[in-house]
């Protein structure tokens, strides 16, 4: 029982026997960052070089709630408003747990669509601790909540009976660093992945989560997924960067 408002609300806990996919056909890389809240991209195991069907979600509205909030309450700090600051604290939450909702929904209808799916993620238990870009960046990314993300994609997969796998710490190092297509580490400044090596072009993120997924595959011994001969062409794929979603 939790009251809010002076009115009660009751919670009820309900348990339900599901049958989890243990062998996917298709792996839905997730990777959760600052500028995309989430991209998602997926891997046919039987064809892992031929990533589709790649989204985003920006995040943007949680984002605004969250400076809106903070603004309010440094507001209401400097006036000793302390229950106020506790009602717009709660405000806040809702506000944002909602929106939280609405994407991990939307990322489990997009593993949905795809045979056999299994979802992976990057453990990012400590990804506070390694952050440091300034005081400004620093306040953005501390804001926004990454874990909790992961943790409502995490139980409405497996409501769904799709099964979630986190990369651990040794497999994570450079996901979005490592070009996917020939392995090679290279510096990423902007938005797109840019290989010295190879010349492929890519959204960072997107390069992210071909690595997420194809580390997972490696590490469980799932079909084939050695990167493949560098290509020809000077440019590579080159995914627009705003695009809500595309397939490739």
């Amino acid at each position: 029982m939790v009251k809010r408002n002076k009115e009660w609300y009751a919670h009820f806990v309900l348990k339900k026997t599901i049958s989890v996919i243990n062998k996917p056909e298709t792996i839905v890389a997730i990777d959760i960052g600052e500028h995309n809240l989430a991209t998602a991209i997926k891997i046919l195991i039987n064809n892992p070089n031929k990533p589709i069907q790649g989204r985003f979600w920006k995040g943007a509205e949680i984002k605004n709630i969250r400076g809106l909030f903070s603004h309010i309450r440094r507001k209401l700090m400097i006036k000793k408003l302390l229950k106020e600051v506790k009602r717009f604290g709660e405000k806040e939450r809702i506000k944002t747990n909602h929106l939280l909702h609405i994407i991990a929904n939307q990322i489990i209808n997009y593993a949905k669509q795809s045979p056999k799916p299994a979802i992976t993620m990057e453990d990012i238990t400590h990804i506070r601790e390694k952050f440091n870009k300034g005081r400004k960046l620093n306040k953005r990314f501390h804001s926004l909540p990454f874990r909790k993300l992961q943790k409502y994609i995490e139980y409405k997969a497996l409501f769904n009976g799709i099964q979630v796998y986190y990369l651990q710490k040794n497999l994570v190092k450079n996901t979005s660093k490592t070009c996917h297509r020939c392995g090679h580490v290279a510096q990423v400044k902007g938005r797109e992945f840019k290989c010295p090596n190879c010349g492929l072009r890519y959204n960072r993120d997107l390069n992210a989560c071909i690595n997420i997924a194809h580390r997972l595959m490696r590490s469980m011994g799932w079909g084939s997924c050695e990167p493949p001969k560098p290509a020809n062409e000077e440019i590579g794929v080159n995914p627009t960067l705003n695009a809500g979603s595309f397939a490739l």
